[in-house]
């Protein structure tokens, strides 16, 4: 089980669809991997005409899309308005969000689904610790770690729901406040990567939390500090989760394309002719 996710289920797939999904994912890889190649062996003239390298240095204006991260990490997270224990036991709620403790879960806007009235602070800490009663549960009956329970395991362990739309503004708020503060630390020139480099970190980031991105892939964090996007796209493998929202190995094949576009459109800049950049 990922960590972020409201209500809508993604449409179901058949096996075979699944595997023609999965090869087309490949087959993309493949293919993306082949120009960004090409095209970084490709010479570009010298001299003073040459560009100056674009990922030297922080930037000062942000280019950063928030709500499009937010929508990639919905894609795979899914949505939930209620309160559920994710993989390792933290009590978490929508696109993911770990909720900490039952104190700071009640600041949110918990209302009643069935009357829609607020729910009390006491309300809101005690369905907090019946989610994590219900994962000690899980856990003593199922006592190999791999194995876990899916959010909707816990859907009716509380009547609490978040209003509909906080859960993309928690997604938001903690891309500005935690992950992104975190990406430009690690990536002084985050703002000037391509975007299909922005999107493929931010989606790792939000799964591995920035210090087990910066000490679990300490290869894909150099190579994207020196702008290799070919090399971050062999080295980005997560270990992979099936659950309600993706199968398999999709979601790191989607990453390895997303620093595969990366390095292509960072080799068409450099490799751009003398005429055209005057």
């Amino acid at each position: 089980m990922t960590r972020i996710a409201s209500g809508n289920s993604p449409p179901t797939s058949s096996p075979v669809e699944e595997g023609l999904a999965h090869s087309a994912g490949a087959t993309q890889s493949a293919t993306n991997a082949a120009e960004a190649t090409r095209l970084q062996a490709a010479p570009g003239d010298a001299g003073p005409d040459r560009p100056a390298p674009q990922l030297r240095g922080p930037v000062s204006r942000p280019s950063v899309d928030v709500a499009s991260f937010a929508a990639d990490l919905l894609r795979w997270e899914g949505s939930k308005p209620f309160m559920y224990a994710d993989t390792r036991g933290f009590v978490t709620t929508g696109i993911g969000n770990k909720l900490g403790s039952a104190e700071s879960s009640a600041t949110l806007p918990w209302r009643h689904a069935a009357t829609g009235q607020p729910a009390t602070r006491a309300e809101v800490r005690a369905a907090f610790e019946k989610v994590e009663a219900r994962y000690a549960t899980f856990r003593a009956g199922h006592p190999d770690p791999k194995e876990s329970a899916s959010a909707r395991y816990y859907e009716r362990t509380t009547d609490l729901v978040l209003p509909a739309g906080s859960e993309e503004q928690l997604a938001i708020a903690r891309l500005d406040n935690e992950f992104l503060p975190g990406l430009r630390r690690l990536f002084p020139s985050f703002e000037a990567y391509p975007p299909p480099a922005q999107r493929a970190l931010v989606d790792m980031v939000y799964t591995l939390g920035v210090k087990g991105l910066e000490t679990k892939f300490p290869t894909l964090v150099a190579a994207c500090q020196r702008g290799d996007f070919v090399r971050a796209a062999n080295n980005c493998h997560r270990k992979a989760h099936a659950d309600e929202h993706h199968s398999g190995d999709a979601r790191n094949i989607a990453t390895k394309n997303l620093f595969l576009d990366a390095a292509v459109l960072t080799a068409s800049v450099q490799t751009l002719p003398r005429e055209v950049r005057l």
